[in-house]
């Protein structure tokens, strides 16, 4: 990888960044939540410490991460940055930088207000970094695909709200066939490796929806750099 190829691209999506208060307001929502949730005392403090990261993974990552490939394909300038000397490798991650900023951010501001107690750092920071390259991926499949950024705001929302949500409506129907296909979502294996690493739970316990995961991530980068490839050749 071409370090200054990338830090040119960063550069950019910082500029582009901060004229997009759309965009940045977005950071309010799991901050907000964040202060709801650390007033209701501690039952339950896990759970409101989990779905309020998986918020921040669903509605910060995915959401920016599809509004700046949505404009810059609106722009007309993604077709000139795919044809670049820079890689698909160099072109993901400067694109992405600036919204894994956004959502360290994120997280961080609503770990500090919310003050848990973080057991299993380790697995908890990989869990997270599983699920950022995932919503990053879908994020910028979203972002490709749409015609616009109007479009794009259609297309995103869905995937926001079904991957954040996720755990909660498989939880009311855990009894039905629809429990079962939810079971199998990326967010719910987040929510679940992410409870038991809180509570102390061994590794063994959550260690094949942790390959679950895994495996989510890797089909999202491959169907990313597949479509970022085939934008690419049709330039």
């Amino acid at each position: 990888m071409n370090a200054a190829r990338i830090s040119a691209i960063i550069v950019k999506e910082y500029h582009d960044l901060k004229a997009n208060v759309q965009v940045l307001m977005m950071l309010l929502i799991p901050i907000f939540l964040a202060v709801l949730y650390s007033r209701m005392g501690d039952d339950g403090k896990e759970f409101s410490f989990v779905f309020v990261s998986l918020f921040s993974l669903t509605f910060v990552t995915m959401y920016v991460q599809s509004m700046l490939i949505s404009e810059e394909k609106e722009k007309n300038t993604l077709q000139a940055l795919l044809m670049s000397p820079a890689n698909t490798v160099e072109i993901m991650v400067g694109k992405s930088t600036m919204t894994v900023i956004i959502t360290i951010i994120s997280l961080v501001i609503s770990w500090f207000i919310m003050d848990i107690e973080l057991n299993n750092l380790g697995i908890l920071l990989l869990v997270f970094i599983l699920s950022v390259v995932l919503f990053l991926c879908i994020g910028t499949i979203v972002g490709l695909i749409s015609k616009n950024l109007i479009q794009t705001g259609v297309y995103i929302m869905p995937f926001m709200f079904l991957f954040g949500l996720a755990p909660m409506i498989q939880l009311y129907f855990s009894e039905s066939w629809i429990g079962d296909i939810l079971s199998y979502s990326p967010s719910v294996f987040t929510m679940d490796i992410s409870m038991s690493a809180l509570e102390g739970s061994a590794f063994s316990s959550y260690q094949t929806d942790l390959l679950w995961l895994a495996g989510w991530m890797i089909v999202g980068l491959i169907g990313t750099f597949m479509l970022l490839k085939k934008n690419s050749l049709s330039n």
